[in-house]
């Protein structure tokens, strides 16, 4: 699909069939969000486009209008939200929006985060707590929130950017790493809540380092990124997973693409010569216990 255009056959189709499905994006004003917005658009989702600019500045630019702007003037159907992941009120508010407008809520992709790559001596308490807001709690609040919606549905699929856990990860940078994997243990606890109910949360980390506002701002060169295009793929991926297979698991953007047949990822490169190197381990330690596997059902133990 060219994806400077929307499938309009796509589209048609799914509104004939009533199948038309319903997305919420945090964090969808620049970046990885704003192409994950575009790519659910592209393929026949309704869109919330939720984040807290909502003024393209030059030390910031991208906001939630531009984007729900794009979707809209492509054919998709979009709307923007303006939320600041720190304030439960707000997003509450955006969830309640989404659902008044679609009639439902089908996917919702936690992208919003602060990061600070620091050693702990030289991150003041002030640059944690805010990454603790947006990073942990604000992903917190969504789940909590949307949960009761998709379990009354029993549907729905719940996507929030965090990374698998292991030691590596952790160098250099504890306090980003405290607040991220935070979601990760919700993504690996909230799963035993929702097994048989038709609802499921993942976390997708990326393989390699994404262009983003971030890679602009550090100047770093085309050769060692790929384009936002593959994680939006992955969470498409997702998304589209009619079982609930992919149930609290740590899943890595490129090794779930490589599971549903994609070989070519050529497309995803930023240096069109140049494969980035990969910064993800190849493999992942288990976090399971031998004596896990004579635990009974989770429900049972209630």
């Amino acid at each position: 699909m060219n994806r400077t255009t929307f499938d309009f056959s796509l589209i048609l189709k799914i509104k004939m069939t009533g199948r038309l499905k319903s997305a919420l994006i945090m964090g969808a004003s620049r970046g990885i969000g704003k192409q994950v917005a575009l790519t659910f658009a592209e393929n026949g989702y309704k869109v919330c486009v939720a984040a807290k600019t909502i003024e393209s500045t030059h030390k910031l630019p991208g906001s939630i209008l531009e984007v729900a702007n794009e979707i809209v003037e492509k054919g998709g159907d979009a709307f923007p939200v303006r939320c600041d992941v720190r304030s439960e009120e707000d997003i509450f508010n955006t969830i309640s929006q989404c659902i008044q407008r679609f009639g439902g809520l089908d996917v919702a992709v936690y992208n919003a985060g602060a990061i600070s790559w620091k050693e702990v001596v030289e991150t003041p308490l002030k640059s944690f707590d805010l990454m603790n807001q947006i990073n942990a709690r604000g992903a917190y609040c969504l789940v909590n929130k949307i949960l009761p919606h998709m379990i009354d549905n029993k549907h729905g699929r719940l996507i929030l950017v965090a990374p698998p856990v292991y030691n590596r990860f952790f160098k250099g940078k504890t306090a980003y790493a405290m607040t991220k994997v935070a979601s990760t243990v919700l993504v690996h606890g909230v799963a035993n809540e929702l097994n048989g109910t038709g609802v499921s949360i993942s976390a997708l980390w990326p393989a390699t380092v994404i262009k983003s506002q971030v890679t602009d701002l550090r100047r770093l060169p085309p050769s060692y990124m790929r384009k936002p295009t593959i994680f939006a793929d992955a969470c498409l991926e997702i998304a589209k997973e009619e079982t609930e297979i992919l149930n609290g698991k740590a899943l890595i953007d490129e090794d779930y693409l490589r599971s549903k047949g994609v070989t070519d990822f050529t497309k995803y490169r930023c240096d069109p010569l140049i494969e980035p190197l990969r910064m993800m381990p190849a493999e992942f330690p288990s976090l399971m216990v031998k004596e896990e596997l004579h635990d009974p059902p989770y429900k049972s133990r209630l």
